[in-house]
């Protein structure tokens, strides 16, 4: 269980000198300092410019996802210069969930000075950070983050991050001498909103979690993109015809780190052929490109890589032509502390299932046992009526399937299959006369999560 919550005026001793408490806008410059010092490619490499002026921007009280008191700092009383020695921020952001919106809670820029790890500074950050994150009523916490480490504190892969196929610009299609190009690249202006909004949404119908554009995200980053030289940020562009019509948008960052420019979304409205006017918009992709700043060590750009998931229909109508080489996603680590609460939340989505499925207006009981703890839910006349912890007792096996800690949050969130999980952990296990119940309330679909920050 998560600590009580730390308000913003208290100090948390660690003891050894070392203290933890929220953040404020008197922290900005120590807290950049910190973070630069350790995002950057090795000791002897300079501190990383991009990152301080994104904690800058972050705690400025500009940011649509935080404000200044929104770190957990750990400090060294007894060290005289940079006394911060570990940091983590708090973003509060709305996923949905088969159309149901759901609240969660973001840690993410995790630092910590080299010579302070294994201390477990992160452990009691992070304790924090769900503290905070409960009590304002979020039903789950998710990060982007390297390979293993989050799942000390509670995280499991459980949805796809990223995922790209990759065009390299030498087959990019020429255009015709003195054709001008039907379609050009606009920066975005706040009312092309709607339309952009309008048309990200169509693809969520093909996803079981979605992050929503809100309005706030998008004012933004379409008022900042052009003042701002920081870690992340965005460049939302309209794809617009020789007419002046809107015919679709893209998401680019502002800086490029490597060969590549990435493209975070492109969508187009229904009735454009899209296969015909990709070649256009990577002709304008990479005229820009050759314009975005570079980081130093970027080196010439030869790639542009769309970053859209495991599936998407530029990908289909690129093909192998324009891009030969796919790269499989990556994962989010989510966190769900309450999972009857959160079972409880989407069961409008659950019951649908149900009632979309041969099972109909099912009536039954799923006990799930999970090894140190498990779930039970009961379901009459297709509605959920019970969903609460439960543990199998010492001397009966009457659970209808069982998983690994953790493991069902992979079945949960659609990102493995029950089969998929048999095969991969023998302690996997279900009825035969469960599977059927289980198959038709945890579908296996690819959710593609835009990491929006």
């Amino acid at each position: 269980m998560p600590k009580e919550n730390l308000l913003p005026t208290e100090r948390r001793d660690l003891g050894n000198g070392l203290s933890l408490r929220w953040s404020n806008i008197d922290d900005s410059e120590e807290i950049a300092y910190l973070a630069s010092s350790v995002f950057r490619d090795g000791a002897g490499a300079p501190i990383n410019v991009y990152m301080a002026n994104l904690i800058r921007e972050l705690m400025s009280g500009n940011h649509p996802l935080m404000g200044s008191g929104d770190f957990v700092v750990v400090e060294d009383t007894q060290r005289k210069e940079h006394p911060f020695v570990a940091c983590t921020c708090f973003w509060s952001q709305t996923w949905e969930f088969e159309g149901i919106p759901f609240q969660f809670g973001r840690p993410e820029i995790v630092a910590t000075d080299p010579a302070y790890r294994n201390r477990g500074l992160v452990r009691a950050i992070f304790e924090v950070i769900h503290a905070r994150s409960e009590a304002e009523g979020h039903l789950a916490q998710a990060i982007t983050g390297i390979r293993y480490f989050y799942r000390q504190f509670g995280y499991e892969y459980a949805l796809d991050l990223g995922g790209r196929s990759i065009t390299y610009l030498s087959l990019i299609p020429q255009a015709e001498t003195g054709v001008p190009e039907p379609y050009i690249l606009r920066d975005a202006v706040n009312t092309d909103i709607p339309l952009i909004r309008s048309l990200y949404d169509r693809r969520k119908v093909n996803s079981i979690v979605w992050s929503p554009l809100e309005d706030r995200w998008l004012r933004y980053h379409i008022q900042t993109w052009k003042t701002l030289n920081v870690e992340d940020s965005w460049h939302v562009q309209m794809i617009v015809d020789t007419s002046g019509v809107s015919k679709g948008f893209l998401l680019t960052p502002i800086i490029r780190w490597d060969q590549s420019i990435a493209v975070f979304a492109l969508e187009v409205v229904p009735d454009l052929n899209l296969q015909e006017v990709l070649p256009v918009i990577l002709r304008a992709i990479h005229a820009q490109g050759l314009q975005v700043r570079a980081q130093a060590d970027a080196g010439l750009l030869t790639e542009i890589h769309f970053n859209l998931g495991q599936s998407h229909p530029v990908y289909d109508a690129l093909g192998t032509a324009l891009a030969p080489k796919h790269i499989p996603p990556y994962a989010w680590y989510v966190r769900v502390a309450n999972l009857p609460g959160f079972i409880q939340h989407i069961a409008p989505a659950l019951e649908q299932r149900l009632a979309n499925s041969p099972l109909g207006s099912y009536n039954g009981e799923l006990k799930l046992d999970f090894y140190r703890g498990g779930l039970r839910m009961v379901f009459e006349h297709g509605r959920l009526t019970v969903v609460e912890d439960w543990q199998r007792s010492t001397w009966e096996y009457n659970e209808n399937a069982a998983f690994p800690p953790l493991v069902f949050l992979q079945l949960l969130f659609g990102y493995r299959s029950l089969d998929d999980l048999r095969y991969a952990f023998p302690d996997v296990k279900a009825k035969d006369e469960s599977e059927l119940v289980l198959n038709v309330l945890f579908p296996t679909r690819p959710s593609w999560v835009l990491p929006i920050g």
